[in-house]
């Protein structure tokens, strides 16, 4: 995959990388403010989440470090590391597992395993609404949610806000089961009726 960043881009990381003795594995993901690489420390596989210098989301660093580290204190999502500021760069755990549309879809799966995930996927929600984090991104085709050795992974603070009034469990909710359109939602009904 041909990764296009521009070479001010490529200056930071590899200087974020040296300085901290992280070797780039490879590139995951380009976002809207941000370009994603899978990088190694070791054995340990970590994410350098990169600030694109065209990105007209100002702050974005930041307003995600503060989210995650938020996130992090009720034990959701990739555990936030380092946020270098000077570089623009955030460090954090590497999950290794599919998008939750892909898992859902991927095998017949057991009703008493989908259970628990939808179980601790709203307790998930529960307790972002608790701490006053809407997330923002959690509905459509479930991107933002991970799925690790059966158990959902929250991810992509960047938008999420203490400002808009919490509506996670709800939004899960209605994605997971009233959305007569969804084909997640049309899945998990079966699964879950079966």
């Amino acid at each position: 995959m041909r990764v296009d960043f521009t070479k001010e881009e490529k200056n930071r990381l590899e200087a974020f990388c040296a300085r901290r003795k992280l070797r780039v594995k490879g590139f995951i993901a380009k976002g809207h403010s941000s370009r994603i690489f899978l990088v190694q420390k070791g054995r340990k596989k970590l994410v350098a989440k990169v600030e694109r210098t065209d990105s007209s989301r100002k702050h974005m660093l930041e307003r995600e470090a503060f989210n995650l580290k938020l996130a992090n204190s009720k034990h959701i999502g990739p555990t936030l590391f380092i946020y270098d500021f000077f570089y623009r760069i955030l460090l954090m755990e590497y999950i290794k597992g599919e998008t939750f549309e892909e898992w859902i879809f991927s095998k017949k799966r057991k009703k008493g395993e989908v259970s628990l995930f939808v179980r601790e996927l709203l307790k998930q929600g529960e307790k972002l609404d608790s701490l006053g984090l809407d997330h923002g991104q959690l509905a459509g085709r479930g991107a933002n949610i991970l799925v690790r050795k059966g158990k959902p992974v929250i991810i992509d603070f960047e938008k999420a806000s203490t400002r808009r009034k919490c509506h996670n469990r709800a939004v899960l909710e209605a994605f997971l089961f009233r959305n007569k359109k969804s084909a997640v939602a049309k899945r998990i009904g079966k699964i879950l009726n079966a």
